[in-house]
């Protein structure tokens, strides 16, 4: 049988399993193993299994997912996530849809110290929903500013993601983690900004917090000021040079279990190293078995394929590029974001390298798009994973305020497109 027809039976029968129900995991695992054996026998196939795994399993590189996720725990069980977002409501909740905008801001503030985009939302769903009811506040605007703020922990570093598409493209981490700051950043300010002209145009929605003091705002710092330092001195290191992208999550993980120690129980101690070994099992078996699979994808001659036939055509690549990103928006709505860039980069990255678009800025708009999949039916994950804090709040009325993020995420998606410098200009200025 031609290799090209093996390689698109093993899509079809993956598509099923997926739609079925199974793991991504194991869906991967068997799939590929299975064309490896149609192909290459089956010795060569249990063998080639087996040395693919822990050939890159093993990487070193791939150390920094469970310290980075480490740190996110501990940051979490040190209560940090609440001081954050007291900071945030005491400096910006005299604003219009003050609480809202200072969720955004707490957001993002956890975003840099947990990588995964879930954990945030549910995090500050426990934090900053109970405060948002408590004021008044629509549940349509609260739930969407929670599970899109929760989406900005996969652009921000720490972020997985990011390290997973590094992995793959074989691009510097380090420069990818920090090619994230900028645009994560411009996603929390159009956020607020958007929050504030509805809040401006409609104070039905919520009413701004009176009574705040200069005082008040001052005492807030105190519990996020070691925070902060701890993320400049990661991000520093890496910027100047000084540390790879894992000695910096080693640090990080360090420091958020020295400020946590005051504060954190044994049992929430020993809570946290299960969540980090729990978290990080699952993501390397995804992991392992997609890279089963696009072992054997690699033997079809489908990516070569894919990426001669979209090079000969006479579009554009500004066209290709929209067109390969509005595919990430579908899929995003059904596959989990680290499947999908595991399965999809190796197939679609030759055919951008290419095209001539640098692999950074490919990277950066591609965990856009996992992004906006998060918060879209009929699969966003951040709101399935809010939902179980906001038992009171329908899924409709939930995806409906993320609505208004979502539209913000594309005119930033555009921004992105139009000034791809935003997105290299801390990485092109990295010491290497």
């Amino acid at each position: 049988m031609d290799p090209v027809t093996v390689g698109i039976l093993s899509l079809v029968a993956l598509t099923l399993f997926l739609m079925s129900g199974v793991r991504i995991a194991f869906a991967t695992a068997l799939c590929g193993f299975c064309g490896l054996w149609i192909l290459r026998g089956y010795d060569p196939a249990a063998a080639l299994s087996a040395s693919t795994i822990y050939g890159h399993v093993t990487n070193y590189n791939l150390l920094v997912l469970p310290l980075f996720i480490m740190m996110g725990y501990f940051a979490f069980y040190a209560g940090i996530t609440r001081d954050l977002y007291w900071a945030a409501r005491q400096w910006f909740g005299h604003l219009p849809g003050g609480l809202a905008i200072a969720t955004i801001v707490g957001s993002a503030g956890f975003a840099a110290a947990c990588g995964a985009s879930t954990a945030a939302a549910a995090v500050m769903g426990r934090v900053a929903l109970p405060e948002l009811k408590k004021y008044g506040y629509d549940d349509k605007v609260s739930t969407g500013c929670v599970a899109a703020g929760g989406t900005m922990a996969t652009m921000i570093p720490p972020s997985v993601l990011m390290v997973i598409y590094g992995f793959v493209s074989e691009e510097s981490i380090g420069a990818l983690l920090l090619a994230g700051i900028l645009p994560g950043l411009l996603e929390a300010v159009s956020y607020s900004l958007m929050l504030l002209a509805r809040f401006k145009l409609n104070p039905r929605l919520g009413p701004p917090i009176t009574g705040i003091t200069w005082p008040d705002r001052i005492r807030s710092l105190k519990g996020v000021w070691g925070m902060l330092v701890l993320v400049v001195i990661i991000m520093g290191s890496m910027y100047s040079g000084l540390a790879t992208p894992t000695e910096a999550a080693g640090v990080g993980a360090f420091g958020a279990l020295a400020m946590a120690v005051w504060r954190i129980s044994w049992r929430n101690f020993r809570g946290a190293m299960i969540e980090t070994a729990r978290t990080s099992s699952l993501i390397f078996a995804i992991v392992a078995g997609v890279l089963i699979y696009v072992h054997f994808l690699g033997f079809t001659g489908m990516p070569a394929a894919i990426a001669n036939r979209i090079i000969h055509l006479e579009v554009p690549p500004m066209v290709v590029l929209i067109g390969i990103l509005t595919l990430y928006l579908v899929l995003g709505m059904f596959l989990d974001g680290i499947g999908m860039i595991l399965l999809t980069v190796p197939i679609i990255l030759p055919t951008v390298k290419h095209l001539g678009i640098d692999p950074i800025v490919f990277g950066v708009l591609v965990v856009r798009m996992v992004e906006i999949g998060l918060i879209t039916p009929p699969v966003g994950l951040n709101v399935y994973v809010l939902k179980g804090v906001a038992k009171n709040i329908s899924m409709g009325d939930i995806f409906r305020g993320c609505g208004w993020f979502v539209f913000v995420d594309i005119i930033n998606v555009g921004i992105l497109l139009a000034f791809p410098q935003i997105i290299l200009l801390i990485p092109h200025t990295m010491i290497r």
